[in-house]
């Protein structure tokens, strides 16, 4: 990427460095360059329509909203959750209580859709984690109450035995997204989707085969009458399934109210809520212990407002990720038109400019065409420094539209973490994002990687771009330091213009790690 902004009116463009890569180049003309251009402003300008740009302390207001709007959640279910201790209420309604649980279960999957396309895009390890949560959530929801509702099952049978140790596996899930931070990537294997569905099925097996084995031992198999809590006392290990699920539920609504402050994401907050709502409607079996699958409870309300927050929370995400796409292919189609402009029209009319000195003595400094061909090369030039600069873009849009552009051209997969809080000066936009390039390009073409991992965080020591990738590294012959090429001297220049610098290491796992620290 660094290679890419050699001056317009020159026919000489960078080509090779010690690593023995050369450049990609686009060819272009001036006619389909001059529509590429029209496209790619279209494409901006609806990109810009489309944003809503909000200051910090306007989008601080919404993240406290949406904290406060939690804590109102949880007085509200425990209010609910106490009036069912002092008297509860449940009616037989077998064909709504299919048709609700027949409705959570869609939810569910809806929301594992979502995620799953979601974590294809930004790799992140807490997206697997709520796939693989989602996933398993929807297998005990169907078969420990859907399925009995619509079999008109009335007595809880072997059918809810998963359902205790079902709930748990989900609410430690929760409880591992929640801990997750957003700069966790999955760089490595090539179907973790897959790995995580597989994974969900089993632990939904684990569950049923543990509850149908103990079922006489849990609170979900047991037929007592009296209190729940005193029923809850005649089985211990129920207690303990039940304490232990109602905690990993709470912590994890409390990790994703913390998350939703920090990375400044008022969407983690609606999974604090939906756990919430999962964690009371747990603890509504110690208000009425024994209810047959064919019963509608306030519990069903609450889980399905839980639900209907998971599936919130994935619509919210999909939504900003395709609008992150459309700015981030936008960013690289004005970029891609600058290169035609450049490989095409402007390489054409510095040509016709060179000769400019010529045409002045026979034709004149003032002849039309030498005025015309002399403007005409400065537009150009203006043209393509426009569109090709980074510095007034995010250097959050900024990386996703080079992994947008790069992932395409190289069929890699490129994840990108960039912290709200790990902003740039302007002038230093344009190089990090070269930078970046640069590194990308650079290990799809001669490490061979297959995946790679781009992070930009604020550290104590200032702002740092971490480029990490699986290929077959940099060692040079026997294992030597590798030497400087054209494309490595190009970076080091650019991150100590910055007053930065730049560090390139083998990885003990395989690969290659890039690292730039920016005061």
């Amino acid at each position: 990427m660094g290679l890419d902004n050699a001056e317009v009116g020159t026919d000489e463009r960078p080509s090779a460095s010690s690593w023995g890569w050369r450049l990609h180049l686009h060819s272009g003309r001036s006619g389909a360059g001059a529509v590429a251009l029209a496209a790619g402003s279209s494409a901006v300008a609806s990109a810009d329509r489309g944003r809503v740009v909000r200051p910090p302390s306007v989008e601080s207001a919404i993240v406290r909203l949406r904290v406060s709007w939690l804590q109102v959640l949880t007085a509200g279910a425990a209010a609910i959750l106490a009036l069912e201790f002092l008297r509860p209420v449940a009616h037989s309604f077998p064909t709504l209580r299919a048709a609700v649980e027949t409705l959570m279960t869609l939810l569910a999957l809806s929301g594992a859709v979502l995620v799953s396309a979601q974590f294809a895009h930004t790799r992140r390890l807490r997206e697997l984690l709520l796939l693989g949560a989602l996933l398993t959530l929807a297998l005990t929801d169907f078969f420990a109450n859907a399925l009995p509702a619509a079999l008109h099952v009335h007595s809880v049978s072997g059918f809810t035995a998963a359902q205790p140790w079902g709930q748990l596996t989900v609410a430690a899930a929760l409880a591992a997204a929640a801990l997750t931070p957003s700069n966790k990537l999955i760089t490595g294997g090539r179907r973790p989707q897959v790995i995580t569905a597989a994974l969900s099925v089993v632990a939904f097996a684990v569950a049923e085969l543990g509850g149908l084995l103990l079922r006489s031992q849990l609170l979900a198999g047991a037929t007592y009458s009296g209190l729940g809590i005193d029923r809850a006392l005649r089985h211990p290990l129920g207690l303990v399934v039940l304490i232990g699920t109602v905690g990993l539920f709470a912590y994890a609504a409390h990790g994703f109210a913390r998350r939703a402050k920090v990375e400044r994401n008022s969407v983690l907050s609606l999974l604090g809520g939906a756990a919430i709502l999962f964690a009371v409607a747990r603890l509504y079996y110690l208000a009425l212990p024994s209810v047959s699958p064919e019963a509608i409870t306030p519990r069903e309300a609450l889980r399905v407002l839980a639900f209907v927050l998971v599936l919130a929370m994935a619509l919210r995400q999909d939504a900003e990720m395709r609008a992150t796409a459309t700015r981030a292919a936008a960013i690289a189609e004005r970029r891609r038109v600058a290169e035609d402009l450049h490989d095409g029209l402007a390489q054409d009319l510095a040509f016709i400019a060179s000769y400019g000195v010529r045409m002045a003595q026979e034709l004149g400094s003032e002849h039309p065409v030498t005025v015309a061909a002399t403007r005409a090369l400065a537009v150009s030039r203006e043209t393509i420094s426009g569109l090709s600069d980074m510095s007034a873009t995010p250097p959050a849009e900024a990386l996703e539209a080079i992994a947008h552009e790069l992932r395409d051209r190289f069929e890699i997969a490129i994840a990108v973490d960039a912290q709200p809080d790990a902003e740039l000066a302007s002038v230093a936009r344009d190089h990090v994002a070269r930078i970046a390039r640069e590194a990308i390009a650079n290990a799809a073409r001669h490490g061979g990687a297959r995946n790679v991992e781009v992070s930009l965080k604020r550290t104590n020591i200032g702002v740092a771009l971490r480029v990490c990738d699986d290929g077959c590294g940099i060692r040079g012959p026997a294992g030597s330091p590798p030497q400087d090429g054209f494309g490595l001297g190009s970076m080091r220049d650019r991150a100590a213009a910055l007053g930065g610098s730049l560090t390139i290491r083998q990885r003990k796992a395989g690969g290659t790690e890039l690292e730039v620290v920016l005061p």
